[in-house]
């Protein structure tokens, strides 16, 4: 679903609208653009979650998220000036011009003889926005160290009309269901607590959220079988 469709109000402004009985003037634009960019970071940490082998990245962001930068002789502690969700690979270009890829270690786990060393390195590990290299390089190559990593949503902004969010089609009306969600509590009260379009919202989240998950598990069909925790929502999640 695109963002806004004035014309055929057919997109995920529309549908929040629909869904609160709110109008432009009580539920604006820009209120909807904030709580919609919310809204997909909450689906991409949803899909985060339970995307296993394909991994997911924005179809709004057409190159691959790759940070490039200089590999320096003796530096070992290299900052990554993106932020990002998740590392999904480091690679180096070693003294022979072939890249390589890293394995992820955890410092604590090194002797001060690795911590120590010098030569091409094998292993990294994150600590923060720092990208700690081993062994510390010996040797120094422009554009020698690649990054891939998982980036953020790309956000929407109050002007957008077709661009529609970065993830599978089949769930875009999670973008109109939270901030629907949102608008219905903040605007309830005594008087009008506006209880069944809350339930009705609830309901349809829920049900989503579930054929997300289910989905974002099981696209890999050349994945072996595992076994995994079935969320429920009778009974408040409890099997009664």
């Amino acid at each position: 679903m695109q963002f806004s469709d004035t014309t055929n109000e057919q997109g995920l402004y529309q549908d929040a609208l629909y869904l609160t009985g709110a109008n432009t003037a009580t539920f604006t634009i820009k209120d909807f653009t904030r709580l919609a960019n919310q809204a997909q970071n909450r689906v991409v940490s949803l899909i985060q979650e339970n995307d296993r082998r394909w991994k997911w990245a924005d179809s709004n962001n057409g190159t691959r998220d790759i940070g490039v930068t200089n590999i320096v002789s003796g530096q070992d502690n290299y900052t990554m000036e993106v932020y990002h969700l998740k590392i999904r690979e480091i690679r180096v270009l070693n003294k022979n011009g072939e890249w390589k890829t890293l394995t992820s270690k955890d410092r604590r786990l090194m002797t001060d003889t690795e911590k120590n060393a010098s030569g091409e390195p094998k292993s990294y590990d994150v600590d923060g926005n720092s990208l700690m290299l081993y062994p510390t390089p010996d040797y120094s190559v422009a554009s020698g160290l690649e990054i891939h990593y998982q980036g953020t949503p790309d956000d929407f902004k109050a002007t957008d009309t077709t661009k529609e969010p970065g993830f599978c089609p089949l769930f875009h009306r999670l973008v109109s269901l939270y901030p629907s969600q949102d608008w219905l509590l903040a605007n309830s009260t005594a008087q009008n607590p506006m209880t069944h379009k809350i339930n009705n919202v609830e309901n349809l989240i829920n049900k989503m959220e579930y054929s997300l998950v289910e989905h974002y598990r099981s696209r890999d069909e050349d994945e072996a079988p595992k076994f995994y925790l079935k969320r429920t929502y009778r009974n408040n999640g409890l099997n009664l």
